[in-house]
Protein backbone atom coordinates (compact mmCIF):
# COMPACT_ATOMS: atom_id res chain seq x y z
CA UNK A 1 0.00 0.00 0.00
CA UNK A 2 1.31 3.69 -0.65
CA UNK A 3 0.77 5.94 1.95
CA UNK A 4 2.07 8.99 -0.64
CA UNK A 5 0.02 12.17 -2.11
CA UNK A 6 -0.43 10.94 -5.41
CA UNK A 7 -1.85 13.12 -8.24
CA UNK A 8 -2.43 13.63 -11.92
CA UNK A 9 -4.22 16.30 -12.03
CA UNK A 10 -4.06 19.57 -9.31
CA UNK A 11 -7.42 20.98 -8.44
CA UNK A 12 -8.84 22.57 -5.66
CA UNK A 13 -7.61 25.94 -4.26
CA UNK A 14 -3.79 26.75 -4.34
CA UNK A 15 -3.61 29.21 -1.66
CA UNK A 16 -0.27 31.70 -1.21
CA UNK A 17 -2.54 32.74 2.42
CA UNK A 18 -1.45 35.53 4.27
CA UNK A 19 1.32 33.28 5.77
CA UNK A 20 4.09 34.51 3.33
CA UNK A 21 5.39 37.67 5.14
CA UNK A 22 8.86 37.33 4.51
CA UNK A 23 8.15 37.23 0.19
CA UNK A 24 6.87 39.52 -2.03
CA UNK A 25 3.43 38.40 -3.43
CA UNK A 26 4.95 37.90 -7.00
CA UNK A 27 7.73 35.69 -5.20
CA UNK A 28 5.27 33.61 -3.22
CA UNK A 29 3.16 32.90 -6.50
CA UNK A 30 6.46 32.14 -8.74
CA UNK A 31 6.60 29.41 -5.24
CA UNK A 32 3.07 28.55 -5.16
CA UNK A 33 3.43 27.52 -9.33
CA UNK A 34 7.28 25.67 -8.71
CA UNK A 35 5.31 23.51 -5.96
CA UNK A 36 2.36 22.61 -7.81
CA UNK A 37 4.21 21.81 -10.97
CA UNK A 38 6.98 19.44 -9.04
CA UNK A 39 3.82 18.01 -6.80
CA UNK A 40 2.26 16.46 -10.24
CA UNK A 41 4.64 14.25 -11.25
CA UNK A 42 4.72 12.37 -7.74
CA UNK A 43 1.41 11.31 -8.58
CA UNK A 44 2.21 9.97 -11.43
CA UNK A 45 4.86 8.22 -10.36
CA UNK A 46 2.39 5.81 -8.95
CA UNK A 47 1.30 5.37 -11.94
CA UNK A 48 4.00 5.14 -14.23
CA UNK A 49 7.15 3.35 -11.41
CA UNK A 50 9.14 6.66 -12.27
CA UNK A 51 10.59 7.02 -9.03
CA UNK A 52 13.84 9.23 -10.72
CA UNK A 53 10.90 12.29 -9.95
CA UNK A 54 11.03 11.45 -6.16
CA UNK A 55 14.51 10.85 -5.85
CA UNK A 56 14.75 14.51 -7.28
CA UNK A 57 12.31 16.01 -4.72
CA UNK A 58 12.80 14.19 -1.61
CA UNK A 59 15.41 15.73 0.42
CA UNK A 60 18.45 12.65 1.57
CA UNK A 61 17.33 13.01 4.98
CA UNK A 62 13.11 12.82 3.51
CA UNK A 63 11.07 10.91 5.94
CA UNK A 64 7.62 10.51 5.54
CA UNK A 65 4.71 9.04 8.35
CA UNK A 66 2.30 6.49 6.46
CA UNK A 67 -1.36 6.11 7.81
CA UNK A 68 -0.27 3.63 10.66
CA UNK A 69 2.13 5.59 11.67
CA UNK A 70 5.03 3.99 10.22
CA UNK A 71 8.15 6.15 9.68
CA UNK A 72 9.99 5.85 5.98
CA UNK A 73 12.77 7.01 4.91
CA UNK A 74 13.81 7.51 1.76
CA UNK A 75 14.80 3.81 0.61
CA UNK A 76 11.92 2.68 2.00
CA UNK A 77 9.59 4.74 0.75
CA UNK A 78 10.52 4.20 -2.77
CA UNK A 79 10.14 0.62 -2.33
CA UNK A 80 6.79 1.33 -1.71
CA UNK A 81 6.49 2.48 -5.56
CA UNK A 82 8.41 -0.46 -6.67
CA UNK A 83 6.80 -3.11 -5.02
CA UNK A 84 3.53 -2.08 -4.96
CA UNK A 85 1.28 -4.45 -6.20
CA UNK A 86 -1.54 -2.49 -6.90
CA UNK A 87 -3.15 -1.09 -10.30
CA UNK A 88 -3.66 2.30 -10.43
CA UNK A 89 -6.53 3.76 -12.86
CA UNK A 90 -7.12 7.12 -11.60
CA UNK A 91 -5.53 9.58 -9.12
CA UNK A 92 -6.50 12.90 -8.28
CA UNK A 93 -5.30 16.01 -6.04
CA UNK A 94 -8.07 18.02 -4.73
CA UNK A 95 -7.93 20.80 -2.34
CA UNK A 96 -4.19 21.16 -2.90
CA UNK A 97 -2.76 24.39 -1.05
CA UNK A 98 0.57 25.54 -0.89
CA UNK A 99 1.60 28.02 2.17
CA UNK A 100 5.11 30.10 1.69
CA UNK A 101 6.74 31.03 4.88
CA UNK A 102 9.65 32.35 3.42
CA UNK A 103 11.48 32.15 -0.12
CA UNK A 104 13.37 28.70 1.48
CA UNK A 105 10.06 27.62 3.18
CA UNK A 106 6.72 26.26 2.43
CA UNK A 107 4.58 23.47 3.48
CA UNK A 108 1.56 22.07 0.40
CA UNK A 109 -1.18 19.91 1.61
CA UNK A 110 -4.58 18.97 -0.10
CA UNK A 111 -6.59 15.81 -0.42
CA UNK A 112 -5.93 12.42 -2.42
CA UNK A 113 -8.25 9.92 -4.40
CA UNK A 114 -7.23 6.81 -5.83
CA UNK A 115 -8.84 4.36 -7.55
CA UNK A 116 -7.34 0.84 -9.07
CA UNK A 117 -7.28 -2.56 -8.86
CA UNK A 118 -5.02 -4.86 -5.77
CA UNK A 119 -2.83 -7.83 -6.81
CA UNK A 120 -5.95 -9.90 -6.35
CA UNK A 121 -7.70 -7.47 -9.03
CA UNK A 122 -10.37 -6.40 -6.51
CA UNK A 123 -11.42 -2.52 -7.33
CA UNK A 124 -10.61 -0.07 -4.64
CA UNK A 125 -11.65 3.58 -4.08
CA UNK A 126 -9.32 5.35 -1.22
CA UNK A 127 -8.57 9.09 -0.10
CA UNK A 128 -5.72 9.66 1.67
CA UNK A 129 -5.10 13.85 3.71
CA UNK A 130 -1.63 14.67 2.94
CA UNK A 131 1.02 17.23 4.46
CA UNK A 132 4.35 17.75 3.15
CA UNK A 133 7.07 20.16 4.29
CA UNK A 134 9.66 21.71 1.34
CA UNK A 135 13.11 23.24 2.14
CA UNK A 136 14.69 25.47 -0.87
CA UNK A 137 18.47 24.43 -0.92
CA UNK A 138 20.88 25.46 -3.12
CA UNK A 139 18.55 26.65 -5.57
CA UNK A 140 15.80 23.34 -5.59
CA UNK A 141 13.13 22.34 -3.41
CA UNK A 142 12.87 19.06 -1.87
CA UNK A 143 10.56 17.29 0.01
CA UNK A 144 12.08 17.11 3.88
CA UNK A 145 9.29 15.35 5.61
CA UNK A 146 5.31 14.52 5.34
CA UNK A 147 2.73 12.50 6.36
CA UNK A 148 -0.22 10.96 4.73
CA UNK A 149 -3.79 9.67 6.38
CA UNK A 150 -6.56 7.90 4.88
CA UNK A 151 -9.94 9.03 5.36
CA UNK A 152 -12.93 6.54 5.62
Amino acid sequence: MIFVAMSITLSGCVSTGPTQSAVSADEAEKITEELTQLSSPWGKASLTKDTAHLKRIWADDFSYIGADGTVYDEKANLALYEDDPNTYTSAANTAFNVRVFSKNFAVTDGDNYVLGKDKDGKPFSKKWRFTNVWVRENGKWKVVAGHASELK
